[in-house]
Formats: C-alpha cells, sequence, structure tokens
C-alpha cells in the first residue's frame, strides 16, 4: 500500500505546479462481520465456535474436536456524490479557495464503485480432557473489519486525484480489523442442566488505510491556482484484552435457552500505538515528508446475545436468536501525534490531532430465525433468515464505514461422515441492504461577514466543531454481500 501512496502523492505534487496556468476541463451491525459457523454459529451452539458467540456451549459435548471455517465474501459497492455536497464552488480555478466550475465539479462528484473478495478464517479446537461435563476450547478468528479497494475512476490531467473517484476523501484502500486470539472454559452441571462458560480473548487490531486529506477538513482542490488536495496515509496496531461470559441451560430434553456477554476490546477505549501517519499535502514538496509517529484511538461495542434452539435430534430444528450491540460508543475514531504531550481525542477541543472522523454511531441489533431437517441419518438441510438494524446515521455517513438496514436469507447442508466423525458444513447467505439517499448539509459563508463570498458545508447541527471537520459525504449509496462458509469438524 505504500508505493500506491507515494504514487499518488507524486502525481499531486507534480500538478501542483502546472495546475495555476492549466485549462478548465469524478455488517451483522457495523462493520462486525462475525458469521462464522454459518446457520450453527449463534449462542446456542455445541461446536467450537461457541468460543465466540457463548463459550457455556463447549460443555454440551464430550471428547475432542478440531474446527476449521473458512468465511467467503463478495462485497459490490456503490456512491454516487451530488455537486451539493461540495464545500465551496468556484468561478475559475485561480480565484480563491475551493472546487472549480466545470473540470473540478467533475473531479470532485460523481460515482464510486468497488467489487471486492475477502476471506477469513475461524480455527478452533474443544476437549472434555477426559472430564465429563467440561469444555475447554482455544480458537482464532476475525470478527470486526474487512478490506476495501475502491475501482478507478476517470483520470484528469488537472485534477489527479480525480483518479481515485469522489470517495477518496474518505478511504481509497485500506485494511481494519481486530483479530481474535481466544481461549474459553465451561462446565456442565447436569442435574440442573445448565452449562456456564467464560473466555479470555487477546485482540489483536490493525489499521491501514489511504485517504484524501486537506488540513482543514474540507474537500477543496486548490486554493489561489496551486493544488491544495493531499493524501494520508496510516499504518498502525496495537494489542488489547477482552473477556465473554456465558449460560446455557437446557430446558427440557429438546429445548436450550442461552445469553452471552462479550466486552468490549480494552474494555473500552483501544489504543493502537504502534505505527505512524504519512501526510503529504498537494502543494508541498514530497521528499522532506517524513511519518509522524501515530497513535490511534477507537471504541468497539460490547454485545449481548440471546437464543433459544429446539432440537430433535436426526429429525428436525428450530432456532431464533439475536443479539444487541453497543455501537454508541464510537464517538469518533481518532488519529493523535504520540509526540505530543496531553494528547488527547475531542469532538470540541482536541490536542495532538492529526486526524480525528467523528462517527456517533447508534446501537444495533439484529434477529435471526433458522430450522434444519435431516434428510437422511447423515444429511441435514437448513434455511435460515434475518434482520439487522442500521447504526450509521445520516449526518455521519460516509464510503469509509458503511451501513443501512439490512435483511439476509440463507440455505445450506450438513454431511456427517464416518460414524459422526467428520461433519462437513457449507451455507450460502444473501446479506440484502436497503440502499441510502442522503441530503446534503447545505452550505454556510465561511465568513459570515460576507454572506456571496466562499461557502463551506454546515456542519453546525452535528454537535461537532471546524476542528474535526470532514468533507459532506452526502449521496446515494448502494451495496449487496454475498457469503460462503464452509467448514469441517473433526471429532476424535
Amino acid at each position: 500500500m505504500r508505493s500506491r501512496f507515494a504514487s499518488l502523492s507524486l502525481a499531486l505534487a507534480a500538478a501542483a505546479g502546472v495546475l495555476a496556468v492549466a485549462p478548465t476541463p469524478a455488517g451483522a451491525t457495523g462493520f462486525l462481520v462475525a458469521r462464522f459457523g454459518g446457520e450453527h454459529g449463534h449462542p446456542t451452539t455445541d461446536n467450537p465456535t461457541a468460543i465466540y458467540y457463548n463459550p457455556a456451549g463447549l460443555s454440551l459435548l464430550g471428547g475432542t474436536r478440531l474446527y476449521l471455517d473458512g468465511t467467503f465474501a463478495w462485497r459490490s459497492f456503490g456512491y454516487d456524490r451530488p455537486e451539493g455536497a461540495i464545500d465551496n464552488v468556484l468561478a475559475a480555478p485561480s480565484s480563491g479557495t475551493g472546487t472549480p466550475a466545470g473540470g473540478g465539479v467533475a473531479a470532485n462528484t460523481g460515482e464510486s464503485s468497488l467489487f471486492n473478495v475477502l476471506g477469513t478464517p475461524f480455527i478452533g479446537l474443544a476437549t472434555d480432557f477426559g472430564v465429563p461435563n467440561l469444555g475447554v476450547g482455544v480458537a482464532f478468528y476475525v470478527p470486526f473489519g474487512g478490506s476495501t479497494v475502491f475501482d478507478d475512476a476517470v483520470a484528469s490531467d488537472t485534477y489527479p486525484g480525480a483518479v481515485d473517484g469522489p470517495s477518496r476523501w474518505w478511504v481509497i484502500e485500506g485494511t481494519i480489523r481486530s483479530m481474535y486470539l481466544s481461549a474459553a472454559v465451561s462446565y456442565r452441571f447436569p442435574e440442573i442442566g445448565l452449562s456456564v462458560g467464560a473466555g479470555f480473548n487477546l485482540v489483536f487490531s490493525q489499521m491501514d488505510t489511504i485517504r484524501a486529506r486537506n488540513t482543514d477538513g474540507t474537500d477543496n482542490l486548490v486554493s489561489s491556482g496551486n493544488l491544495q488536495e493531499g493524501r494520508a496515509y496510516m499504518d498502525v496496531s496495537g494489542i488489547d484484552v477482552a473477556l465473554s461470559v456465558g449460560l446455557i441451560w437446557q430446558a427440557t430434553e429438546h429445548l436450550f435457552l442461552g445469553v452471552s456477554y462479550q466486552s468490549q476490546p480494552a474494555f473500552g477505549d483501544m489504543n493502537l500505538n504502534s505505527g505512524d501517519l504519512t501526510l503529504i499535502l498537494g502543494s508541498g514538496p514530497v521528499d522532506d515528508v517524513k511519518p509522524v509517529p501515530a497513535e490511534f484511538h477507537q471504541e468497539l461495542p460490547d454485545i449481548v446475545r440471546v437464543g433459544a434452539r429446539y432440537t430433535v435430534p436426526r429429525d428436525w430444528e428450530l432456532r431464533l436468536f439475536g443479539e444487541w450491540d453497543h455501537w454508541s460508543v464510537l464517538e469518533s475514531q481518532c488519529i493523535l501525534d504520540r509526540t505530543i504531550v496531553g494528547r488527547k481525542c475531542s469532538l470540541t477541543e482536541p490536542v495532538g490531532k492529526i486526524l480525528i472522523i467523528p462517527r456517533k454511531w447508534n446501537d444495533g441489533f439484529g434477529l435471526r430465525a433458522g430450522g434444519s431437517w435431516w434428510a437422511s441419518d447423515t444429511v441435514e438441510l437448513y434455511l435460515g433468515g434475518g434482520y439487522d438494524s442500521n447504526v450509521v446515521p445520516d449526518g455521519f455517513i460516509d464510503p469509509s464505514l458503511y451501513d443501512s438496514v439490512k435483511g439476509s436469507v440463507a440455505a445450506g447442508a450438513r454431511f456427517s461422515l464416518f460414524d459422526d466423525t467428520l461433519l462437513l458444513s457449507v451455507s450460502y447467505t444473501q446479506i440484502i441492504y436497503a440502499d441510502r439517499d442522503v441530503a446534503p448539509r447545505g452550505r454556510v459563508p465561511l465568513d459570515p461577514s460576507k454572506p456571496d463570498g466562499a461557502t463551506i458545508s454546515d456542519i453546525s447541527n452535528l454537535g461537532i466543531s471546524e476542528a474535526v471537520r470532514q468533507p459532506d459525504a452526502a449521496g446515494s449509496y448502494t451495496q449487496a454481500i454475498g457469503v460462503l462458509d464452509v467448514s469441517a469438524e473433526y471429532r476424535f
């Protein structure tokens, strides 16, 4: 990714010197993506994905089990930015600061699109160590995050940043993810049918992104005829811890009820303090720019899951479960200069700020139902469907982390081989996102004493200050995701 950042920055810097005389010529909620286990990943499950969904499930079955799961997803996304979202439209390229009419507007509006494919693993091992009613497990998996690489847009010799499309102000390409290495233990009290469990997680997080960036937080392409648009490249990482607890009660021979709680990583503020950020301004020199030691702050949600499963072995099963995701803790994503004493993230008075992205997300929830039917003793067929809420308010939407209300449908099968020694599963889930159309914030005079002068997008009703201004990401959004889940469970 660094090589692409360098080439983009050189192109912007080269264009800056000639621009003045050039002629004027474009989920789960949030980024919680855990879908390993397919239709058998839920808070009353008895397979090793219980290490994440509900550790109490580890003691529902005995023996030793190795579980390998691959989740392969495709994602199609489109964003169409209107002219009304631009901070300030200039009549001519050399008159003031803003986006020149004509070619400049074309470079700052229009469509951005992508089609990305991503695969993530779940690797788990569970055993009872020969002790009845005990379950112990370890696993590695990735419940949060994803990768984004936008397609190139129409290039412009005058405005070289246009090749990255209008979505470049929020992301050109990048990865955000939190990888879990977990250990969990469970014990079942057979006389009352109650299983209890707890887990400990090491969370390895990474943020690696390129985006267009101006120091004033606007989308201005030029200032007095000189190119203003720059590039920011960040690559940071960190390690945190998290905990989980859960209960599963076998209320009757066939009915299982479960509840689990997964804590926030770091129990609050995550500090990814290994890495740096490089910022190159459109009109500045490239060779002399050096990375700044940076730290990245954010809060991921704690999660409550509940579920019920009614099963008649080798005949049929019904499943109903849901979750609540505490996304309102994500007030911002904040990048600070590690060399600044007293640095702090704040939407009103930040100290040591390199970049602060206001989020102000809402809490989210999801509901899902499914069922299985055994075509034979060795072949299980299943269907499922669900609903997930939207957590991103209109005022804080952008192409980097998109969400909307969504539904999903799934179908799959599980095959039992060699006297239940080996279970092979495959399922496909189609996630159907509602389109979103977000109106521009509107523009207000940059200088209230000059109502006919330069303008800027209106952030007065967002509860943030000019210190954390971001370009207006108004426009039309579309997204679709398909998920293929393939797993193998070996019992010995």
